[in-house]
């Protein structure tokens, strides 16, 4: 369209790179910003049990409207650091590694997609493999924040009275019901992002191999002398990342079988 190819960089047709950059990055933050809501009530209810009853939330609304009546209100939702710095942290990184790749490769790297195809691909699969390795601890510390709820009026949902009247059964609708997952999480809060890749690292880091040689070491009487920190690690702060890092690789191949087919087309 307009002489243009899809698959262009925004750098061609862009004169001022800069701040179309920058509005581009502010604009989808903004937008993830106004709709974390909605993400966090997204997570909730994968998260929560299946099982009805130990169920909390019945439906998007009906969680939105519990999780701001028990948690401090859209405000806290919005402004809370728990939730508001990871959303923002989130949407930052995921707009410049969604949007302005093929922007660091043209102007910046100086590598031209039409003269250098090639260099083109492989310049996008690194960048690609940079955005999995920098966004999943990310996605993964946010998702857990998300899935803690932070209580601030418990205890005056538990304290609604159960008689018979008709007031009394709305509030005995909206009492107090505890959230259980379908998934264990931590029983004791994260209290932040940087708290959270900690734990995430000094907890989760270790193989199923090295919890077994610790519990060996542990039963002998050799824990007392061992030290913990051979058993940090990152594979807690990356799940998934073989698949992703295959399904780049994936991309980065049929990107040569779609211009192999286009030559042959000719």
């Amino acid at each position: 369209m307009l002489g243009l190819y899809d698959s262009a960089p925004a750098s061609t047709y862009i004169d001022a790179s800069a701040p179309s950059a920058l509005t581009l990055v502010a604009s989808n933050v903004i937008v993830g910003w106004l709709l974390s809501p909605l993400e966090l009530v997204r997570t909730r209810l994968v998260v929560q049990s299946a099982s009805p009853i130990h169920r909390k939330y019945r439906g998007t609304f009906h969680a939105l409207k519990t999780v701001a009546r028990e948690e401090g209100g859209l405000a806290a939702l919005y402004f809370s650091p728990y939730h508001a710095v990871p959303t923002l942290v989130k949407h930052t990184l995921d707009t410049v590694f969604r949007n302005m790749g093929s922007f660091a490769l043209d102007r910046v790297s100086g590598i031209d997609p039409y003269d250098h195809p090639t260099t083109f691909a492989i310049g996008g699969l690194v960048w690609k493999t940079i955005s999995a390795v920098v966004m999943l601890p990310v996605d993964t510390i946010r998702t857990r924040l998300q899935a803690q709820p932070r209580y601030t009026s418990k205890a005056a949902s538990e304290s609604a009275p159960l008689s018979g009247s008709v007031a009394s059964k709305g509030k005995q609708a909206d009492r107090f019901v505890e959230y259980r997952t379908c998934v264990p999480i931590s029983p004791v809060p994260y209290t932040g992002m940087v708290n959270c890749a900690w734990r995430i690292i000094t907890e989760e880091g270790a193989s199923l191999k090295q919890l077994k040689k610790r519990r060996m070491a542990a039963m002998n009487g050799e824990g007392q002398r061992a030290s913990n920190f051979g058993y940090y690690g990152l594979r807690g702060l990356y799940p998934g990342i073989s698949v992703q890092l295959m399904a780049n690789i994936g991309v980065f191949g049929l990107s040569f079988v779609k211009v192999e087919e286009m030559d042959g087309a000719f």
